[in-house]
């Protein structure tokens, strides 16, 4: 059971701080994901799968994130 939701008022500067944030954060795994299967061929498969599994995730609760933030009402 969800509590009262209180409406925010974020200027667009916050809100495009936040998403710029949570592609750094997606941008970050991913590159390092491919960097790690690309560049070292000796590299264990697990290792360029967990930075996947990682990126995966962030997407997953940066979408959430988004959902939420458009359901709410604004100023």
């Amino acid at each position: 059971m969800s509590g009262p939701r209180v409406p925010t008022t974020k200027v667009p500067e916050v809100r495009r701080a936040n998403v710029g944030t949570w592609a750094g954060l997606v941008l970050i795994t991913v590159g390092t994901a491919a960097g790690t299967f690309l560049l070292d061929d000796r590299v264990n498969p697990i290792v360029p799968g967990l930075f996947a599994v990682v990126a995966a995730l962030e997407c997953m609760i940066a979408l959430h994130w988004w959902r939420s933030t458009r359901r709410r009402p604004g100023p």
